[in-house]
């Protein structure tokens, strides 16, 4: 049975394009009509690039395609036990990803009840790794390797704002940016912590739900002009309430939006608290 490309495409419903480009890879061949010079395809030319295509979903590149033809069937089997477990680990890579995302549109949800609401909590526990400090990148070789395992290899990173507990009684605020991921996803992920991790320890903490410019690298409490003023609430919790601050603030950015023309982010604090003496 001979095929013009046409034909193929149509049964393959691809273009004719594809078809010519799946013959530069070299998964087919066509052959000439001596009677018209029209290019034409036979049966296996089909078979072919069915298989093909059923390989692609699979997850299979052209090149291991192409040295799967001359496989002997225990070396097919080894090669689609390697891409099943490719699959695996793509599939729990993508689950912790939409746990993150479900996670997120939850919080997205809550974010005008939390903004009119402060609630107490045990934090999660964080392992974070700054970039910026301030006004001024931290790029030590070492520190940069982590952010990059942090990044790449945690598919539940986040972005998180460290203010020192000393500075919080300051007019201007430092703010310290970084990655976080959960303590408990570390050895999951084959991520090991060095000097320049630090650990965000479970304790009790009092959420509080602040919106800060995007581009800002100190909070000055006196000027920031906002609907309030950055932390008078849940300071204003504490107050009433007997408690102290028991440790730096750690904010999850939750979302970027634009208010008024300017950007601004969500940022969910964990604020540690304890009853004064």
């Amino acid at each position: 049975m001979k095929y013009k490309i046409s034909e193929l495409a149509k049964l393959l419903n691809v273009s004719t394009n594809t078809v010519r480009r799946y013959e530069g890879y070299g998964h087919i061949k066509s052959k000439r009509d001596l009677n018209n010079t029209y290019r034409y395809y036979n049966k296996g030319d089909l078979t072919r690039l069915m298989t093909v295509r059923s390989l692609r979903k699979y997850g299979f590149a052209h090149n291991d395609i192409i040295e799967m033809k001359d496989y002997n069937i225990q070396e097919l089997i080894q090669q689609y036990k390697i891409q099943d477990q490719n699959m695996q680990n793509e599939i729990a890579y993508l689950t912790n990803l939409r746990h993150r995302l479900s996670d997120d549109l939850i919080l997205l949800e809550k974010t005008n009840s939390i903004y009119q609401h402060l609630y107490i909590r045990d934090c999660i526990a964080y392992s974070y790794v700054l970039y910026q400090s301030g006004a001024n990148l931290l790029l030590e070789e070492n520190r940069t390797k982590k952010i990059h395992e942090y990044l790449y290899l945690a598919p539940e990173v986040q972005m998180v704002y460290i203010i020192r507990k000393e500075d919080i009684e300051c007019d201007e605020i430092d703010i310290n940016m970084g990655w976080a991921v959960k303590v408990s996803d570390l050895k999951q992920f084959n991520i090991e912590e060095n000097e320049y991790t630090e650990r965000y320890n479970t304790r009790k903490t009092l959420m509080s739900l602040e919106k800060l410019p995007v581009n800002i690298d100190k909070i000055n409490k006196n000027t920031l002009n906002h609907e309030k003023a950055i932390f008078q609430e849940p300071f204003s919790y504490m107050r009433k309430h007997n408690l102290r601050l028991d440790g730096d603030l750690l904010g999850v950015k939750i979302a970027t939006i634009t208010e008024n023309n300017e950007e601004l982010e969500y940022i969910l604090f964990n604020i540690p608290i304890a009853e004064n003496d």
